[in-house]
This record gives C-alpha cells, sequence and structure tokens, in this order.
C-alpha cells in the first residue's frame, strides 16, 4: 500500500504564496523600475527554495548573509540540492498562470526585455494577510534578495553556474 505524500515543495499553494511574495518584494526598484521578468524570477524562486545556495551566492557577490535554521542548514536539500528546477520552466509558467488567471498578477511587456509582473491591487492585499510562519521567513529572504537586484542575470546566472560546479567537486 503506497501512502498518499505531498512535498511541501510540490504543493501549488505553498508555492503560488511564495511566487506573490516574491513579485511583492521584487517586481520593482524604489525608483519604480520594472525588474522582475521571467529570468530572474526564475532564479530568485530557486534561491528562495535553496537557502543555502542564497547564502553562498550572497557571499560570493559580497551581500552578507542569510541567518538560516537548522533544517536548512542540515536538510537532504542543503548536502545535496536538486538543480532540476532551474531547468524547469513550465512550472513557473503553470504558477504564473494561475496568478494572472485570478487577477493577482499583472504582465507588462517590453520588446527587448519580455513580460515583467507587478501585484495588482487584490494581490497586495492577499500577501498582506499571509502570516504563517514559513511564509515569513520567506519574506525575510525575499529582503536579502533584494542585494541582488542591481545584478545582471548574466552575473546570477554565472554566480549559481560557479557554486553548483564547487558543490559537484
Amino acid at each position: 500500500m503506497i501512502l498518499p505524500f505531498i512535498e511541501p515543495e510540490d504543493d501549488i499553494y505553498i508555492n503560488l504564496c511564495v511566487l506573490l511574495l516574491l513579485i511583492g518584494a521584487l517586481a520593482k526598484t524604489s525608483r519604480g523600475t520594472l525588474k522582475l521578468n521571467n529570468n530572474r524570477m526564475h532564479v530568485f524562486l530557486y534561491l528562495l527554495k535553496n537557502p543555502t545556495a542564497l547564502n553562498k551566492v550572497l557571499g560570493v557577490l559580497g551581500k552578507g548573509n542569510v541567518i538560516l535554521q537548522d533544517r536548512d542548514t542540515y536538510s537532504v536539500t542543503s548536502i545535496s540540492p536538486n538543480v532540476d528546477p532551474l531547468f524547469d520552466r513550465e512550472a513557473l509558467k503553470s504558477l504564473l498562470s494561475v496568478l494572472v488567471a485570478k487577477k493577482l498578477v499583472s504582465v507588462t511587456y517590453k520588446e527587448d526585455d519580455g513580460f515583467f509582473y507587478i501585484l495588482s491591487e487584490s494581490g497586495e492585499s492577499a500577501i498582506s494577510n499571509l502570516n504563517d510562519e514559513y511564509l515569513i521567513e520567506v519574506k525575510k529572504l525575499c529582503e536579502k534578495l533584494k542585494g541582488l537586484s542591481s545584478h545582471t542575470e548574466s552575473q546570477l546566472n554565472k554566480t549559481i553556474n560557479r557554486i553548483i560546479r564547487m558543490e559537484a567537486v
């Protein structure tokens, strides 16, 4: 008999909440410049779900670090991170399509840079109600991710690749 078990990383509701928090924190700069396109969102979502990788990226780029929980530091995921999500664009697209369909996220298209995402009024209202302990931790990680928004997508990708290669050795 196989018992049904849902991995938290695969739960659609948790992932929708995490993505809403990510968009809420990183969609725009303080000057209102749109910053969160598909590529950046994909990288940032990976880093949110892998706090040890986030810590290493922050360290390499000179942005400090995050105080991690023991479960983040001593888990199987931190010891042997799954890099498959870095290559799975469909999961992010499906999450975004749900948020757009529910009118929680608005989309803007720029010809050279692609689609950019910002929270709608109902999206902002929704994230104000996300007060679960795990989601509060995600909010804190999003604040640390703001320090990476000044780096180009290329710099972020190179840094992550370097960290993955160091872990493989």
